[in-house]
């Protein structure tokens, strides 16, 4: 997506813009949602999570027929398809490559078009065994008297 001006993770940073510095568009805004994890064997444990991606665009023309820049304001419509081509199958080590989830309708602010897409992963996870063990004291095994008899 070489025309993003902008990349950061999602901070509600447009629902403050003038607390956040002026944000320049076209920007593109990366949530990683929580990561609910189930038990496999060996320290072993595998996550499923949602990531979501917030694609902001200008907007300062109408769409309406016969506005003025009506094309240019409808190809923006292309742009949601953008972040599908981009993040569909994109992965990392250890996790699976992300899988659209839900494409959410626009949402329109002052002078910005949002577009959000959602995508699933399962992120692999094992704790690593080290040095972590508690000493336990070696066993007392000689020969004991109690009341008169002697136990061996």
């Amino acid at each position: 997506m070489p025309y993003l001006k902008f990349r950061d993770l999602q901070k509600n940073q447009m629902h403050a813009p003038v607390q956040n510095y002026p944000i320049p568009l076209p920007a593109i805004f990366i949530e990683i949602g929580d990561i609910r994890f189930s038990n496999l064997l060996e320290h072993d444990q595998k996550g499923d999570s949602v990531i979501s991606i917030y694609l902001y665009l200008d907007l300062v023309t109408d769409s309406f027929d016969g506005a003025e820049g009506e094309n240019e304001t409808i190809n923006l419509l292309d742009r949601m398809d953008d972040v599908f081509q981009t993040f569909e199958g994109f992965a990392v080590p250890g996790m699976t490559p992300l899988v659209r989830l839900t494409e959410f309708k626009p949402q329109y602010g002052t002078r910005f078009i949002l577009y959000r897409v959602d995508f699933t992963t399962t992120v692999d996870s094992h704790k690593e065994q080290g040095g972590m063990f508690i000493p336990t004291p070696d066993p007392d095994i000689r020969s004991k008297v109690v009341n008169d008899f002697k136990f061996s």
